[in-house]
């Protein structure tokens, strides 16, 4: 599933089924114990300096993992709380993780006269953290299209899309490395107010990088990251870890990489991640458990999370206690927003909607934010 600029990515859906009627578990968090797939996992983050909270943090998603799931939503393409609105509307709950995105940095009023977003305005940030949930941010990081104007993350010669040599970023001196200092470090700024704040981040950066290169014949990345292949796409990654957290010092990170169908030659290594997620719009319940169990053994020090996924077919929903009654576990799931329902040009939601949400509360396996808060 291709994914370009954010109104493209609305279009993205899930198929489900209605197999797997089994009533799911419900489990308790007791005891301290951790579950099989908890006690394989990594018991320290890769960066050694990790301020207090992000251990914290990581150290109780580790004791919840395979026990619970963590609900979670990603915010109206930038920088709010409008999808996690919207479950709190359907339910009277508050998802756990709301996931800001980057992909308009470009725009913020404290650095663009013309901006029309303010990413120095911390406010949803500080009460997401405040309230007991937990902060993502990602990035959809745009650069210069080749018609010189528009921004894109889609690689390609088309005037729409961009020729940016990821290859470039990581060579001291070249365009393509000044033009990626600069936007990485001013998305540091903002992660360090949040250091600043004590408010540890699930970051997630460089997602779905072999975009379908594996699932069929002409496949290939979706994003600018992606489309030197994955060495080059592995130096970047390194590029990166070494940029926000040596030179910036930026501890409060937890870091998330995210697989594609048989990319492990594309994972950038077991020191610089902390977390394997899978974006999923398209799977099965049978087919996303096969993921759930092939990710674990191939990455079995790591905690796995459906780091995207949602829903495009109301009839034939994948609900999440039939996901969990299967069998699997995934840290967590966030859901994608819909821009439509959003902005009033649509009165159903495509994606994850009312029901979906109803269901998974009611499940008995998936926490919301204020159960997660008052977790010991």
């Amino acid at each position: 599933m291709k994914k370009g600029l954010f109104m493209a990515m609305v279009l993205s859906f899930v198929a489900c089924s209605k197999d797997a009627e089994a009533e799911p578990k419900t489990e308790e968090v007791k005891d301290g114990a951790l579950t099989e797939l908890a006690q394989a996992t990594s018991a320290t983050l890769v960066n050694p300096n990790a301020t207090t909270e992000a251990q914290a943090l990581y150290q109780k998603l580790r004791a919840v993992y395979g026990k619970k799931a963590l609900s979670g939503v990603v915010a109206n393409i930038d920088w709010n709380i409008q999808e996690a609105e919207n479950v709190h509307k359907w339910t009277g709950k508050w998802p756990v993780i709301n996931v800001f995105d980057f992909i308009n940095i470009h725009a913020s009023k404290d650095v663009n006269a013309q901006g029309w977003l303010d990413y120095s305005d911390m406010t949803h940030v500080d009460q997401w953290h405040q309230l007991g949930g937990i902060v993502g941010c990602m990035w959809h990081w745009q650069v210069k299209a080749n018609n010189g104007t528009n921004l894109t993350c889609t690689p390609g010669t088309k005037p729409g899309e961009t020729s940016f040599d990821a290859s470039q970023v990581y060579v001291d001196g070249t365009a393509e490395n000044k033009q990626a200092i600069h936007d990485v470090d001013q998305v540091a700024g903002y992660l360090k107010k949040m250091q600043a704040k004590g408010i540890p981040v699930i970051w997630r950066p460089f997602h779905e990088a072999a975009g379908n290169t594996y699932e069929f014949e002409g496949g290939g990345a979706w994003f600018w990251w992606g489309a030197k292949g994955p060495e080059v796409y592995k130096q970047l990654w390194r590029w990166m870890y070494n940029r926000l957290v040596n030179y910036h010092k930026l501890n409060n990170l937890i870091w998330v990489w995210t697989a594609q169908t048989g990319d492990n030659v594309w994972y950038p290594g077991d020191d610089v991640v902390d977390i394997v997620g899978r974006d999923n719009y398209a799977a099965l319940m049978y087919p996303l458990m096969k993921e759930f169990n092939q990710l674990t053994k191939d990455y079995s020090t790591k905690i796995v999370t459906l780091a995207e996924c949602g829903n495009g077919d109301e009839v034939h929903m994948s609900l999440w206690s039939k996901i969990w009654a299967q069998g699997s576990r995934w840290s967590w799931f966030m859901t994608w927003y819909d821009y439509a329902y959003n902005n009033g040009q649509s009165d159903e939601h495509q994606f994850a909607g009312k029901e979906w949400w109803i269901d998974a509360f009611q499940s008995g396996v998936v926490l919301d934010r204020e159960a997660w808060k008052n977790l010991k």
